[in-house]
């Protein structure tokens, strides 16, 4: 008991010690000036995502962007979509940002998440999800009565729509969202709302063409040309260049459907103001033109375009995209067929197919990186979930510390207690087995005594049958037999129980001679020590009938075949275990005739309720326990 109080006391400084330690890292301040803050991560998002994403995680960590149920995983959502161009990251932390139940209280940031998760399923060809989204945003949007949210979640349905071939309703729905933007513009008159107006007119006009309508496209022009007119006069608001930038978009895609519907007039007159374009004059803007140049088959001009578009895309080190492949080197082939330039054309082809099978295998490259980096985030959120709960603990534990020793003491003192219980119940267990074991060896051999006075016995009754035989003038008066011996005293009476527990007066007579004769074979002979003792080799063996040697045993011993064998191969596990102590268990398991170590340890458990080594360890103490005492006598 001494040793425990020690270890008590020992374990209650060390407890103590943890508690009372100060942890590593110092919580900033929260005050206005502090970069944990949303508006601070969310202006350097874009600039420096890494560092964006360092003070996200560390804001998570110390509990500093909750108080004003700001959602971490919206922000970092942002970081990953704005930022790091990761979309699948950003879409996980959408959805997990979208179940937020605390987040759901700030309404308005609740509602830009899922407008960016309807965004992010969309752009991964998740339609379905997208349209469930953005039908809850829309509920959510007609209930407080804002329309701007609402007009763009049924852009987003009218799109998915199109894109499911659900040609109706998707273009309803894109003209409700035009309408309702229309209606924004007419009532507030300002830059942000004329620039989504534009927006979701190019889109709807490009889902059109997309279907293949293009009168139904055209018809949108006038509102796109009326809404980019607004939008110039409202250019003070605007950021620098953002305006030539939609003007020259807007008459490159004007000019594109009219040539689609056969008006030239039209495109020409689009071209030329395309062209008056500060923006398509540049090199960024240089391939807005190019389409129309093709179709007037103005192939000189249309591949000196091309030429400006591609040493910007070479300069700027951006030349393998699917963009520079699809539409750029596409529009340089055809420009080249066009000047019957076969050869290089063919050699343009050749380096579109290579651009197209290096751009699978980077994606596929860029596929596997992102899952690694999911799983990376996944492991790190753990870390994160680990270390505040490791902070919550650390404040309580002081606190229950005096109760957690008080039941860690009892706990072990019972566990002590119930360890000696247990010791002294298995040495108990251990010498009653060995004086099993004593008694049965004893009536092993009362029985080999029994048998050989039967033997005696059956050959003196022999030998009188044939005196009786040989005296004809007294056949009928036969002399009186000798008297029977009495039975030794290690032989059980004829009205005694056997060990087994079967009655004697329950057995054939015949099977228990044939028994007694069994047993004493098979244990004089140790023939239960061979492993490979079958049933039909011990019938061969002993000569028992194949009718008889089920019962033979199940009748006089309560038990089947293996069953027996089993228990004599324990009995004789157990003798080892006494007298063999250098023996390992391996070789006392063979020793026994049985060949797997975790077959052994289950047979004798069963037998005996306690583990072979356990047997040993109590049998040396039951031995050294009945020492002392003979010697204190």
């Amino acid at each position: 008991m001494n040793k425990l109080h020690i270890y008590l006391i020992t374990l209650l400084a060390v407890l103590l010690n943890s508690c009372g330690r100060k942890p590593s890292t110092t919580a900033p301040h929260k005050s206005g000036d502090s970069i944990y803050r949303y508006d601070y991560i969310y202006d350097i998002a874009i600039s420096d995502p890494q560092r964006a994403l360092a003070l996200a995680d560390t804001a998570e960590m110390l509990n500093l962007l909750r108080p004003d149920h700001t959602c971490l995983n919206a922000v970092k959502a942002m970081i990953y979509q704005n930022g790091l161009g990761q979309l699948k990251l950003a879409k996980i932390y959408c959805r997990k940002a979208y179940e937020d139940a605390e987040f759901q209280k700030d309404t308005i940031a609740y509602l830009n998440n899922l407008t960016q998760l309807t965004g992010l399923c969309y752009k991964s060809s998740d339609y379905a999800a997208a349209i469930r989204y953005a039908s809850q945003g829309i509920q959510m949007a007609r209930t407080h009565g804002w329309k701007s949210p609402e007009a763009k979640f049924l852009m987003y349905i009218g799109m998915s729509q199109a894109h499911i071939g659900i040609t109706g309703d998707a273009k309803a729905n894109m003209n409700r969202c035009i309408a309702l933007y229309e209606e924004i513009v007419d009532k507030e008159q300002s830059w942000s709302s004329v620039n989504d107006l534009i927006y979701t007119l190019g889109e709807t006009m490009d889902a059109l063409c997309v279907m293949g309508d293009w009168q139904q496209a055209a018809t949108l022009i006038p509102s796109i040309l009326k809404a980019n007119n607004l939008h110039e006069q409202l250019g003070s608001e605007a950021p620098a260049g953002a305006i030539d930038m939609y003007k020259a978009f807007v008459y490159a895609q004007c000019m594109e459907i009219y040539l689609h519907t056969g008006d030239k007039a039209r495109a020409a007159e689009c071209y030329q103001k395309c062209l008056s374009t500060d923006y398509a004059k540049s090199s960024d803007g240089a391939m807005l033109p190019t389409r129309y140049l093709l179709w007037t088959k103005d192939y000189p001009q249309a591949l000196h375009h091309i030429q400006i578009a591609k040493q910007m895309y070479q300069q700027k080190r951006n030349t393998e995209s699917e963009y520079y492949a699809d539409r750029l080197l596409a529009d340089e082939v055809e420009a080249l067929t066009g000047l019957e330039r076969y050869k290089e054309a063919a050699d343009v082809s050749r380096r579109i197919i290579t651009l197209k099978d290096t751009l699978f295998k980077r994606k596929q490259q860029d596929d596997v990186r992102e899952l690694a980096i999911i799983y990376e985030t996944g492991e790190k959120e753990a870390q994160l979930v680990r270390q505040a709960a490791q902070l919550r603990e650390n404040r309580m534990i002081l606190s229950f510390t005096v109760c957690v020793i008080g039941l860690l003491g009892m706990l072990l003192w019972r566990i002590v207690r119930h360890s000696r219980i247990v010791r002294k119940k298995n040495e108990a267990m251990a010498g009653t087995i060995k004086g099993l074991l004593k008694y049965k060896e004893e009536l092993y051999r009362s029985k080999d005594d029994n048998l050989l006075l039967q033997k005696q016995l059956q050959a003196s009754e022999e030998a009188l049958r044939q005196q009786v035989m040989v005296k004809d003038s007294q056949p009928d008066v036969p002399e009186e037999l000798p008297a029977k011996a009495e039975p030794s005293a290690g032989i059980p009476l004829k009205d005694e129980t056997p060990e087994t527990g079967v009655a004697d007066g329950d057995i054939d007579p015949d099977l228990r001679l044939l028994f007694e004769r069994v047993e004493h074979e098979i244990i004089s002979k140790e023939l239960f020590l061979r492993p490979e003792l079958s049933r039909d080799e011990l019938m061969k063996l002993l000569r028992i009938p194949k009718n008889k040697f089920a019962p033979l045993f199940k009748q006089n011993t309560g038990l089947k075949y293996p069953q027996y064998i089993n228990k004599l191969r324990m009995e004789y596990a157990a003798k080892l275990l006494q007298e063999q102590s250098d023996f390992s268990m391996d070789a006392i398991a063979q020793s026994c005739g049985i060949l797997s170590g975790t077959t052994f340890y289950r047979l004798f458990y069963e037998n005996y309720g306690m583990t072979p080594l356990d047997y040993r360890k109590s049998i040396k103490a039951f031995d050294n326990k009945r020492n002392r005492s003979n010697h204190n006598d």
